[in-house]
């Protein structure tokens, strides 16, 4: 039993059912600036994340799973693409961001959490930051929550949780120096950040969601720490702990009003005004399991498109966002058990193709089906493909990892499932990381091992 809570803690995923939610609720920030210089502006908040060369967060910051890459190659020699460098980092599932010929991730080594710089071209570690002397025995081994690179700062969030608690998930924020990975702000105890949640930054505003009733979702300072403003959990969200769940945090604008989104656990997802701080709706499942969600929202125009997988319960769900005076209504356009139900992927959508992975006739399938509607375009159905896999797209292709952990790339299309190659890294996956692409680069995490191929031109 004990083994199953810890896993369901994990999971942190929404059950399927039709929703009853509340519209507005009109609940206030709790903020430490009136003056919320760093909001005033609307203009200033963009609807989607600038594209850069480099990559700053694992996702961009509507959620979708699609990375900006070009000049890929469209086919792998028989042994899989070239293989630059291998190198044993430490455990850990937090991601990778990378610029200026530099990775950065988190890994924990000896039971203690740090920050690490790699060289891109090498692996070779260029600098290694101390965080945390505890270690994450969370169900993984090591830190979760994914980097944000911002120019010349690093923004970590090692693990912990509060009296080591697993239902009191409580990290530390830190902003760094990518020259040296010194400290240039840190805060634990005003605001922290939840397991696996990786906050996002519009503009200058550094968005976090937490751990505590009090403690859903701030809105800081990047650049000193300062908290602006944060927001409670105004709701019972179906248990007396609170915290935001697995999934990250999504940026949507919807007409003019800019919005986060935010998974809680047990059972709420809400809206809150980018600006203001003003919780817009919420959202909750008629039958919720035990856990929230760990795929990440994804926003695509005013829609919203929701995926979850654990145990006996699946679905997938999409919502239309409609401005209504000063507030956003959410709305459910259809849903589906078996079709984009994905356990830790969050979906990747191009051009209105949703790819991801769900339930086939005997087998979990990968999956492509239409965002407008949410129907099957066409399904890869085998034991090698499982509802806990993981994929991302860049320049039209798939990069994704089957049951047997070997990397797979395959057409992003509609015109059926065809595939360009394949390799086996080698390495033990365990619950998988999403491969990360930039500059011509795959990077693969696994256990304690990081994987750097070339696929495409630099």
């Amino acid at each position: 039993m004990k083994k199953l809570i810890i896993i369901n803690c994990l999971l942190l995923i929404l059950s399927f059912s039709l929703t009853a939610f509340t519209a507005t609720v009109g609940s206030a920030p709790i903020t430490s600036d009136p003056e919320k210089d760093l909001l005033k502006n609307p203009a200033r908040i963009p609807e989607i994340q600038k594209k850069e060369a480099s990559l700053n967060r694992f996702l961009p910051n509507n959620g979708n799973n699609v990375q900006e890459s070009s000049r890929l190659f469209r086919s792998w020699p028989a042994v899989g693409p070239q293989e630059l460098w291998r190198v044993a980092i430490g455990n850990g599932k937090s991601s990778i961001v990378a610029g200026n010929g530099r990775i950065y991730t988190l890994v924990q080594t000896d039971k203690q959490q740090y920050a690490i710089c790699l060289e891109a071209a090498t692996g070779k570690t260029l600098w290694k930051k101390l965080l945390v002397s505890k270690d994450n025995h969370h169900v993984v081994t090591g830190p979760v929550n994914g980097p944000i690179l911002d120019g010349n700062r690093l923004y970590v969030f090692p693990y912990e949780a509060e009296n080591d608690d697993l239902w009191e998930p409580r990290c530390p924020c830190f902003c760094l120096n990518t020259e040296d990975g010194s400290i240039i702000w840190s805060e634990h105890k005003e605001f922290n950040c939840s397991e696996g949640s990786t906050p996002l930054i519009v503009n200058d505003v550094l968005y976090i969601g937490g751990g505590g009733r009090e403690n859903a979702l701030a809105a800081v300072d990047k650049r000193t720490g300062k908290l602006l403003w944060k927001v409670p959990e105004s709701i019972d969200a179906g248990h007396e702990r609170v915290f935001v769940t697995g999934a990250s945090l999504t940026y949507q604008m919807v007409g003019d009003i800019p919005q986060i989104i935010v998974p809680v656990f047990r059972n709420d997802i809400m809206g809150v005004h980018a600006l203001t701080g003003q919780v817009l709706w919420h959202w909750k499942l008629e039958n919720p399991t035990s856990s929230g969600i760990v795929p990440t929202p994804v926003a695509i125009g005013s829609r919203l498109f929701l995926s979850a997988f654990q145990g006996a319960v699946s679905f997938s769900q999409c919502l239309e966002m409609t401005v209504k005076g000063d507030s956003i209504i959410p709305k459910l356009i259809y849903k589906d058990a078996r079709l984009q139900c994905n356990m830790y992927h969050t979906p990747s959508i191009v051009d209105g193709a949703i790819f991801g992975f769900g339930k086939g006739t005997e087998h979990d399938a990968m999956q492509c089906t239409s965002l407008e509607d949410g129907r099957l375009i066409w399904q890869q159905e085998g034991e090698e493909w499982r509802t806990d896999r993981q994929l991302t797209v860049a320049d039209g292709l798939i990069f994704a990892i089957t049951k047997k952990d070997e990397l797979v790339l395959a057409e992003a299309g509609r015109n059926g499932y065809k595939e360009f190659g394949r390799v086996a890294p080698g390495i033990p996956l365990g619950i998988p990381q999403q491969p990360m692409i930039v500059g011509g680069k795959l990077y693969l995490r696994g256990e304690t091992t990081m994987v750097c191929y070339q696929i495409g031109e630099e």
